[in-house]
């Protein structure tokens, strides 16, 4: 099972604009941590499942830090547990030229690297220098985006107004280089109070990203999540599309650290006790 980083996750949960200097202030630093609920089964595989998903990313004058931990404990049809970890760990210059990546599965007892390397990218496309699961050599086509300066992206066009963005992205999370994406601009959101008092001034765009594997002519997504980003670079109202089933992530805790560039106060939301809104 491939657990996309909703860097990506988020995550991405992250410059087709402005390479290799950006148009917009970099994302701000974020540790959010998310709980989640399966809310969709297809066919019988899988009949329950839950988890945890904690992202961090710390901005600095030059590069993004992210650590991602998702963990999912899934019971299959005979009702048995299986308890998932995805331990997903990046560095990435702000200029969008230079990404290191390495992500590792944890099931029951066993860890295996699922990728690690060193990709570069040039005006005329880039190359990804594998290390695990075994070294080799990837090209990458012209116009691919690391995880974070496609997050900022897409923001930037949603801000321009456009209604798609579909650029390659490249995000180490699997063997085979780039990935197409598409990215649906759903709606655009002013300012509105939230209980997480950072993000109450914030405008916000709900998204819809869709992964298709490059060598596949496939019209169905390998993975698609959808989510409300917020203009400094924070998700909420996670919903991600395993294919067998689906999870929402339900933002619980956010704290956003002081800019390293040009230091602030730290903030911290927490969500009240109790309370089931995201």
């Amino acid at each position: 099972m491939r657990h996309r980083a909703t860097a990506t996750i988020l995550l991405s949960a992250i410059g087709l604009f402005a390479r290799p200097a950006h148009a917009s202030a970099p994302l701000a630093s974020q540790r959010a941590t998310y709980a989640l609920n399966l809310t969709r089964v297809r066919g019988h595989a899988v009949t329950g499942a839950t988890g945890r998903l904690q992202f961090s990313a710390t901005t600095t004058c030059h590069a993004y830090t992210v650590t991602q931990r998702m963990t999912l404990l899934i019971r299959n049809e005979n009702g048995v547990l299986t308890r998932t970890t995805s331990d997903y760990d990046t560095w990435e210059n702000l200029q969008g030229t230079r990404f290191t990546f390495l992500y590792r599965e944890t099931e029951g007892h066993t860890t295996k690297t699922v990728s690690q390397g060193t990709a570069t990218m040039g005006p005329h496309g880039g190359l990804v220098t594998y290390i695990a699961p075994k070294p080799h050599v990837v090209k990458l086509p012209k116009g691919t985006l690391f995880p974070m300066e496609h997050t900022a992206a897409f923001l930037r066009a949603a801000a321009k107004g456009r209604a798609f963005f579909d650029p390659p992205l490249f995000d180490g999370t699997s063997a085979h280089g780039a990935d197409h994406t598409f990215v649906a601009i759903l709606q655009r959101h002013t300012p509105h109070p939230s209980k997480f008092k950072s993000l109450s001034k914030l405008a916000s765009i709900s998204v819809d990203i869709g992964f298709f594997r490059r060598a596949l002519h496939d019209n169905s997504p390998d993975f698609r999540n959808q989510m409300r980003y917020y203009s400094n670079g924070v998700a909420r109202h996670i919903r991600l599309d395993f294919g067998d089933f689906v999870m929402r992530g339900r933002l619980q805790h956010l704290q956003i650290p002081p800019d390293q560039c040009h230091p602030k106060p730290i903030s911290a939301d927490q969500a009240a006790p109790g309370h089931t809104h995201s």
